[in-house]
């Protein structure tokens, strides 16, 4: 039997087990110069063993690794509910707001891990739910018993019990075999025990559930995005018969498209009305007149949502309600060289910038430029200019990180503790910020190149 021991060793030479001798010597994976000379996976002598394993013994090892990596996933778990317990949330007139962390924690935590700053606010939040309203369960975690997909479910389908009530679910499921067969089981047993221990909060947990309701889009590949709605139930299956009743009557003999095209097809009908042609929407495509000519396929750029292709792009350009503003570029860098001045000089220097960075400017964030304020980086009252070397788009939650982080020494409450008193930014020159953080780490955001990777 090959273990998840004899893959370390395989995989990391040069870790020693407690048994070998210490003689001082360098480890096989160790250079002249005293430094880690590691492969990759698909190079290492693990590679080599996993090639004399037979099928039984695959199964064994995918199990012992995947309860590896659940006791690391405990661990970092364990981590951030302590990075949280050392960014406290804000003091406000003595009150303390009722928030596990520091807002901008989650921000902080994005940027170190290459996160957007909402994705490391959940992960952040999540650790500090996990670890303190069902620690009996991240224990389960840390041996194995469930993964992190369970723990995920378990939190989630508890948000809304008291801590007693949550920490009394995990302890059952867990304690009851919390690896069943799958996790939709897994998930069926959570809710029946959310259930048991609170029979008479349904109504309650469906009022704050219903409050949660939104509609949320995303950028998918090849062109497409997608637009999904959290409703009650009880309106999503309406909504969704509505769909699916006027697709079906769509279908005629030679029709080509199938259920599901005609019902996204409904969908969209729906939305835009019978006078969507009245609708006037701007939306911006950055794009190389060598595209719109038919000369290159490099893509275009809506920002926000990334690069589209050529075709896409002249199709949009063919449409004759659409609007084209010039903009150069330089070809060398990609960055803007001119745009067209339009009626305001103070709109065209706006729209150099959003242009320029068609993004928040904060690590990670990528809030459209046109949704965000337009921020001095110098703070005008403080003798600030207002032109691109000065200026940067920041969406709303970080324009206030930036503006609490602006105020000048002594302004801040004596007892003001917020993350945010403690993020730099600089703009090196125009388009190129650097942020540091409040323990001293520089992330560097820069002017979006056009056309480029």
């Amino acid at each position: 039997m090959y273990s998840f021991s004899e893959f370390e060793k395989a995989n990391h030479p040069g870790v020693r087990s407690s048994e070998a001798k210490d003689d001082g010597a360098p480890g096989p994976d160790v250079t002249a110069a005293g430094e880690r000379d590691d492969v990759g996976i698909l190079e290492s002598p693990f590679t080599r063993r996993v090639d004399d394993l037979d099928a039984r013994n695959c199964l064994r090892l995918d199990v012992q690794i995947g309860q590896e990596i659940a006791r690391w996933e405990a661990a970092r778990l364990v981590v951030r509910a302590r990075f949280a317990r050392l960014r406290p949330p804000e003091l406000n007139g003595g009150e303390q707001r009722y928030q596990a962390f520091d807002e901008f924690a989650g921000d902080e935590l994005a940027a170190e891990l290459k996160l957007s700053p909402a994705v490391g606010g959940r992960r952040l939040a999540f650790a500090v739910s996990a670890v303190r309203r069902m620690p009996a369960a991240v224990n389960a975690l840390s041996f194995g018993t469930i993964d992190l997909e369970r723990l995920g479910a378990l939190e989630r389908l508890t948000a809304n019990l008291t801590d007693e009530q949550a920490d009394q679910v995990a302890g059952e499921v867990v304690s009851n075999g919390g690896g069943r067969p799958s996790h939709s089981a897994f998930a069926a047993a959570v809710r029946r025990r959310v259930i048991r221990v609170d029979p008479q909060g349904a109504e309650r947990r469906r009022r704050k559930a219903a409050n949660a309701r939104r509609v949320t889009v995303q950028a998918e590949a090849d062109g497409m995005g997608r637009i999904s709605a959290l409703l009650p139930a009880e309106r999503m299956l309406a909504a969704f018969r509505r769909i699916d009743g006027l697709a079906k009557k769509a279908g005629a003999p030679k029709e080509e498209r199938d259920l599901d095209q005609r019902r996204a097809d409904v969908l969209y009908d729906l939305l835009m009305g019978r006078d969507r042609d009245r609708i006037n929407l701007e939306m911006q495509v950055i794009v190389s007149a060598e595209c719109l000519l038919g000369l290159s396929e490099k893509p275009g750029e809506i920002p926000g949502y990334g690069p589209i292709p050529a075709g896409i792009v002249r199709e949009m350009a063919a449409n004759p309600r659409c609007t084209w503003r010039r903009i150069l570029t330089d070809p060398a860098e990609g960055r803007v060289l001119e745009v067209a001045h339009r009626r305001f000089p103070s709109a065209a220097l706006a729209r150099h910038v959003q242009v320029r960075n068609p993004t928040c400017i904060f690590p990670g964030c990528d809030k459209p430029s046109t949704a965000c304020d337009l921020d001095h980086t110098r703070p005008h009252g403080r003798g600030g200019e207002t032109n691109e070397r000065n200026l940067g788009p920041e969406c709303r939650r970080h324009h206030r990180l930036k503006h609490a982080a602006d105020r000048p020494p002594g302004a801040a409450d004596s007892a003001t503790t917020s993350t945010a008193m403690r993020w730099k930014v600089c703009q090196v020159k125009p388009g190129h910020f650097v942020w540091t953080s409040p323990e001293g780490h520089k992330y560097h955001v820069g002017p979006e190149r056009h056309g480029e990777d």
